[in-house]
């Protein structure tokens, strides 16, 4: 019988490490990563002491706030977007759901920084003859772009089809949504879609059936915009290190585990501190019948409340050395993760020179411009795959910036472009270039119309025109 649900190795691997990294990255439900105090120990008074022990802790998101600084790096500049006016719609909406290009593909290189892992799939409405200009132009018939979690890809194969290897079967698992009986209510169905390569592309979509079975309730084989079916599953997995289908660890699975490491340090060093943290009253010298007034009538601490002994009597407070040891694995740590990428905690305070910023910088962004180029290319091949659904033009592209260090344009480096482009040594399209980068053009313009803003504008203020 055919079990859907089956689980690739290369998925069973890594998904705890895909959900470890969530979860600190959210920093929501970290608690379940503390340690429990005697374990063995199944009593009320201990159970509310580990609850106790939990709520103290204090969760100092190094890695979320690297993640959103490495995002911001990247569209620091805004990406370069070329397609066909087919495809003008993707600024607005690529998924069919309202979301732009550009706010999707953040998302998408956050979660591929996270977790080495997302895909691209293009989606077209299942349709019998292909699309008319008016019903593309009046958004009736589009195709559009899905973006899968690592979480929701549970299984592929490939196959090697000539020189080259094809992906074969591609396994969804999906959460929709569905209207009650009553018509107000909502509940989330789950179910599974399958991407398969048989000779031509064809996708199933298999749900539980009336006996709790799962089987296959939709079948269809998508066409382009010519009518003719597919010969590869226009879906593409984006990885870390490169775009296969092969799962890498996460890249910010150290620093995720370093940051819980932190976490249950600050547990110990919290829970440390609430129970030695306050003074220690102590009385000695009493016998017991001073003991037993003292237990009747109570002891009130104060500069109003003299504290009456018997001869030889003492009072004092008792204050517990400060725990030193905790604390300074906590600061060990925080420097550790600063060194594994979470620069956004301590820019440091070290004079560098120029040479020794740009070389921290391209080690730093190493990774980084990595991920960037691979989101890149799989937003280029998705819209070119679009471009075929539409029965566009796939003269198309879509780039994110890989300068991620600011550039400020000096004095004398203008004044050294603007003399070598006099001076016939720099064409005029390297200038622009020079001046695109460092924000004195804007970069969206290309040369074209700068070139014929030039010819257009006048030069001065005019003040002798009639």
């Amino acid at each position: 019988m055919a079990d859907v649900t089956f689980q690739h190795p290369e998925y069973t691997k890594f998904a705890k490490q895909w959900r470890i990294v969530e979860d600190v990255c959210e920093g929501e439900n970290v608690q379940k990563y503390l340690r429990t105090l005697n374990p063995a120990d199944t009593s009320e008074h201990n159970r509310e002491r580990n609850e106790q022990y939990k709520k103290g802790a204090v969760f100092y998101n190094a890695t979320g706030r690297t993640l959103q600084g490495l995002v911001g790096a990247v569209f620091r500049k805004w990406p370069s977007l070329s397609v066909p006016a087919a495809l003008e719609y993707v600024k607005d909406d690529i998924d069919g759901s309202g979301v732009s290009i550009y706010q999707q593909s953040q998302s998408v290189l956050a979660a591929l920084m996270s977790k080495s892992r997302h895909a691209l799939y293009v989606d077209y409405p299942n349709v019998k003859a292909p699309a008319s200009k008016a019903q593309q132009a009046a958004g009736l018939i589009r195709a559009s772009v899905v973006s899968l979690s690592a979480e929701s890809i549970i299984n592929w194969r490939t196959q090697k089809v000539g020189a080259s290897h094809l992906l074969s079967l591609v396994v969804i698992k999906e959460c929709v949504e569905q209207t009650t009986d009553d018509g107000f209510g909502l509940k989330s169905v789950e179910q599974y879609r399958v991407l398969r390569l048989d000779g031509f592309y064809r996708v199933e979509v298999w749900q539980k059936n009336a006996d709790g079975e799962w089987s296959i309730a939709d079948v269809y084989q998508p066409l382009n915009g010519k009518g003719q079916p597919w010969r590869f599953i226009p879906f593409t997995f984006i990885g870390g290190e490169n775009n296969d289908a092969k799962a890498e660890k996460p890249i910010l699975l150290d620093l995720a585990k370093l940051n819980l490491a932190h976490y249950q340090n600050s547990a110990d060093y919290e829970d440390s501190a609430f129970f030695v943290g306050q003074v220690q009253p102590w009385l000695s010298g009493l016998d017991e019948d001073w003991r037993n007034w003292l237990q009747e009538n109570g002891l009130y601490i104060g500069s109003r409340s003299p504290i009456l002994l018997p001869q030889g009597g003492q009072f004092g407070f008792a204050q517990a050395a400060p725990n030193s040891m905790v604390k300074e694995a906590m600061d060990q740590k925080e420097r550790q993760m600063i060194a594994l990428g979470a620069r956004l905690l301590d820019k440091g305070s070290a004079v560098k020179t120029a040479t020794e910023a740009q070389a921290e910088n391209e080690a730093e962004y190493s990774v980084l411009s990595l991920a960037a180029s691979n989101v890149s290319e799989a937003y280029t091949l998705a819209l070119s795959w679009m471009a075929e659904f539409m029965n566009a033009p796939a003269d198309v592209e879509y780039t994110l910036n890989q300068e991620f260090a600011q550039s400020e344009l000096s004095p004398q480096m203008l004044t050294a472009l603007v003399q070598a482009w006099q001076s016939g040594q720099l064409p005029s399209s390297d200038l622009w270039t020079q001046f695109r980068k460092y924000g004195v053009i804007d970069p969206e313009k290309d040369d074209e119309s700068i070139k014929e803003e030039l010819e257009q504008s006048d030069t001065g203020l005019g003040l002798d025109d009639e």
